[in-house]
């Protein structure tokens, strides 16, 4: 055979793998070498960067072996290089027989199966993990008894995580074997039995090395990032400096002397390890370059091509690592929310995020991706940011994230408890920060707190909110509040009269609402809010003073006092409104004959028969009303006495009345008649301000929010107003006996609503805090039905049932987590986000999220955006 001659050196490349992860390598490679493809199928993408291929299987080193030495003959220099997990032993193998420079296959061989790993560290008198093989569920139960709960399942020769389960007792165990034992990838072989190992609490790092002559230098460290427990997927990997880490000696001498025990002399290898409080520990030692595009973010931050090194050692020459820059750079995977088919995938172009390199779908629609533990690496795209430090990356990544989107066809009960979670909440459960760092002291069990919810038990942790959150619920809550005030006018020719009966009011609720009607109302609001899977959905908008919800200012002050916490707090810029001292600036300007008093008498005010109930969060923010400059008192209408047209409480007369009770609290009654009028007679005469008028529950009720939902009313909405009402509102109307149109179609109301409960809600209009409320799907056909036809042509609304998504909170075990479904109150102040009351359940199905219900209740935080630096800490 004639020897080819060529200006640049060829290297055999065995196996190229996945495009997306392995074409920078590739692209790299081409640029400096002639490049020769051995590969299981033809080149496809890969044919831009290669000379000539060849058709193999690469972990068959009897069927490898032709063509490589086809290959190598050809020319008089020439280099083999694989950074195929599958086939690595069989290129050494290869190589080893044709006197090319790569991995002792021995070496090669132990790297691939995770138990000889640990038995080489063993051999060599390396403290390593303890372990054990089993090779069936009993076996696996007595070996994790033996070392000690939690342990770690694996299969012994696969990689990225795949099949890997946390178990922290023997039911959870038996489930892991198998999950592990079950798991199978093409071409990575098999083994008898799995690994039970020992769970190592502390930071997971991975350290791609050179090794020339069996001298090991650590090059690229990255600090991996895990998703939710019991599974160990890879979500994302920082890259930032290392070397000045207290860990950072420890670790390069754990790598160095791992190397030597598994008798690895040369290549580019990926060490996995875990940082304890004991030291650094050994996870995994393997035998190419790093996955999940790890060293192209190295090289984005350091400038030092390992790809290009992995070649330069197999040509027997000492690669150049010296960096040209000193950035870090970090990689984040995106995830479907549930399992199903990509529609479609959408990103931010990198010019649009600073710090945002690339943006790359890592899926196509059509893919189906199931998650862990059902599917492998089940990730819809890679978003790469390069910044000075890792607050910059981190920065950049969150924001992109905001802007992206996965959007999947799958089956809707999928949807229901799906879990959407924003990288904050992600990075609050990280794998290295321990189930005592999980939960927050200071509100729950806390007795005071217990009253102030309503004697519901607090939520462990609050919820966190994005700035991108909070930017989309003020430009959609104030946009909704705008257009509800414009009803009565648009729809009604400002007949506030007639807009009130619409709704569902009675002649006695529309007159006393009627009377003290103002031209402005306060601007406050209450949304009751789901998230569901593509965004925030709209249960219910309350206005006025009605509001409740007010405790989350007084919760979140209590957490932050948490110093754990705190710290957190500080690290994420997460910061909270003060919901109470935003009010009390509209309730000052909007009522000027409080200027001149010391400290007014404020009278938190009910209606007789609910005050009860709602007397404990009542009296719960009256501290903080006295900071606020007050003297509050906590009553029921009934207790006001009128002496000379002003009104008095307990012998002192009231200088605002801060309003709780509603309309639809307000029987068609002369008493009621009897409680209100005096006050409203009060309040026209200046005797006391009235906190607030009654006029302003005329926008926020569910009546109103049909009103803007039935398309026979579209035409009086702008373009930009119809689409603020898609994106938010549910499909809503009223219960009629008629023809509406659901999903783009024609139906008759009532059949529809009886044949399909599941997916409807059937609510009071006047009602709040799911008083009345019947849920389709927890209600039996009978009494749904029965139900129904009360209903109709009544106060009463049919909404699409809302889908909502969970988040992770600290189960009760205090080591575990649970996933729970968030009904978020989110308060609008003066057209600002002012804080949410935050009510979880562990059914997402449960219909009302309420304390009844089992639900917990807490505050949220939210990071603050940079540009107005909102919110207390």
């Amino acid at each position: 055979m004639s020897v080819k001659t060529t200006e640049r050196p060829r290297v055999i490349l065995v196996g190229s793998r996945i495009r997306q992860y392995r074409e920078y390598a590739l692209a790299s490679l081409a640029a400096r070498y002639e490049v020769t493809l051995i590969a299981p199928e033809a080149p496809s993408w890969q044919a831009k960067y290669v000379d000539t291929h060849r058709i193999a299987d690469t972990t068959d080193a009897h069927k490898l072996f032709p063509s490589v030495a086809d290959l190598r003959g050809e020319v008089a220099e020439a280099a083999i290089v694989t950074w195929d997990e599958w086939s690595l032993a069989a290129v050494s193998s290869v190589a080893a027989r044709l006197g090319l420079r790569a991995m002792d296959p021995a070496a090669a061989k132990v790297c691939r199966d995770k138990y000889a790993t640990r038995q080489a560290l063993e051999a060599a008198g390396m403290a390593a993990v303890r372990h054990a093989p089993a090779a069936s569920e009993d076996e696996a139960v007595a070996a994790a008894e033996a070392i000690g709960f939690p342990v770690v399942v694996k299969p012994r020769t696969l990689g990225g995580s795949f099949g890997v389960m946390v178990a922290r007792d023997a039911d959870g165990l038996r489930q892991a074997y198998r999950l592990a034992a079950a798991s199978r990838l093409q071409g990575a072989g098999t083994a008898d039995t799995v690994l039970v190992e020992e769970y190592v609490e502390g930071p997971e790092l991975s350290v791609d090395s050179t090794v020339v002559d069996g001298v090991v230098t650590p090059v690229c460290v990255a600090r991996k990032r895990l998703g939710p427990q019991p599974y160990f997927e890879e979500v994302g990997h920082l890259v930032t400096g290392w070397q000045d880490e207290p860990w950072a000696e420890a670790v390069v001498e754990l790598v160095r002397d791992s190397h030597r025990a598994v008798g690895v002399d040369y290549g580019v290898t990926h060490t996995e390890l875990r940082v304890s409080t004991d030291g650094p520990r050994l996870i995994e030692l393997n035998g190419r370059l790093g996955g999940d595009l790890i060293p192209h973010v190295h090289q984005l931050a350091t400038g030092i091509d390992l790809a290009v090194a992995a070649a330069e050692i197999a040509f027997e020459r000492v690669p150049d690592l010296t960096p040209t820059r000193a950035l870090s750079g970090e990689i984040r995977f995106l995830y479907p929310s549930y399992d199903g088919t990509i529609d479609r995938v959408v990103l931010p172009d990198p010019s649009e995020v600073d710090g945002l390199v690339e943006a790359v779908a890592l899926a196509e629609p059509g893919d189906e991706l199931q998650l862990p533990p059902r599917g492998l690496t089940p990730r819809s795209a890679a978003l790469i940011a390069v910044g000075a430090d890792p607050v910059e990356t981190r920065r950049a990544l969150d924001r992109a994230e905001g802007l992206s989107r996965t959007e999947v066809t799958g089956a809707g009960t999928h949807k229901l408890g799906a879990r959407v979670e924003n990288a904050v909440t992600r990075r609050f459960f990280d794998h290295e920060r321990t189930a005592a760092r999980m939960t927050v002291s200071g509100v729950r069990g806390v007795e005071w707190f217990r009253y102030g919810a309503g004697g519901g038990e607090g939520l462990n942790r609050p919820v966190f909110l994005s700035a991108d959150d909070v930017a989309g619920l003020e430009r959609d809550l104030n946009g909704l509040f705008e257009l509800l005030k414009s009803v009565p006018a648009r729809l009604f020719g400002g007949d506030l009269r007639a807009f009130a009966e619409a709704v569902g009011m009675s002649a006695t609720q529309a007159d006393l609402v009627l009377r003290g009607a103002v031209d402005e109302i306060p601007p406050l609001s209450r949304a009751d809010l789901y998230r569901e899977t593509d965004g925030f959905r709209l249960m219910e908008l309350n206005t006025g003073t009605s509001l409740g919800g007010w405790q989350m200012g007084e919760f979140a002050r209590a957490l932050i006092k948490d110093e754990e916490f705190a710290a957190f707090a500080a690290a994420e810029n997460l910061v909270y409104p003060d919901p109470l001292a935003r009010i009390t600036d509209v309730l000052r300007r909007q009522a000027p004959s409080l200027a001149g008093t010391g400290r007014p008498l404020l009278a938190i005010t009910d209606w007789p028969d609910g005050f009860e109930k709602s007397k404990c969060w009542m009296e719960f923010v009256v501290p903080a009303f006295k900071d606020l400059g007050f003297d509050p008192v906590v009553c029921h209408l009934g207790d006001f006495t009128y002496e000379d047209g002003a009104v008095v409480y307990d012998g002192r007369r009231v200088d605002v009345v801060y309003r709780l009770f509603l309309p639809g609290e307000m029987p068609d009654e002369p008493r009621t008649y009897d409680l209100v009028n005096p006050l409203l007679d009060a309040a026209e005469a200046g005797q006391v301000e009235l906190f607030a008028s009654l006029d302003c529950e005329l926008y926020g009720n569910k009546g109103s929010l049909a009103m803007l939902s039935d398309e026979r009313n579209r035409a009086a909405l702008t373009e930009d107003e119809r689409a603020l009402v898609d994106r938010i509102l549910p499909w809503t109307r009223f219960v009629r006996d008629e023809k509406v149109t659901f999903e783009g179609e024609k139906i008759d109301l009532l059949p529809y609503a009886v044949a399909n409960k599941d997916l409807l809600v059937l609510k009071p209009t006047l009602l709040y805090g799911g008083v009345g409320v019947t849920p389709g799907w927890t209600t039996d056909q009978k009494e749904w039905v029965e139900k129904l036809h009360q209903a109709v042509g009544g106060p009463f609304v049919l909404q699409r049932r809302l889908l909502p998504t969970t988040e992770r909170f600290l189960s009760e075990d205090g080591v575990t987590t649970e996933d729970m479904a968030v009904a978020y109150g989110t308060l609008m102040v003066d057209g600002k986000y002012a804080g949410t009351l935050a009510r979880g359940v562990t059914d997402p199905a449960v219909g009302i999220v309420s304390m009844l219900r089992g639900a917990q209740i807490g505050c949220a935080f939210h990071v603050a955006d940079p540009a107005d630096g909102e919110g207390e800490r």
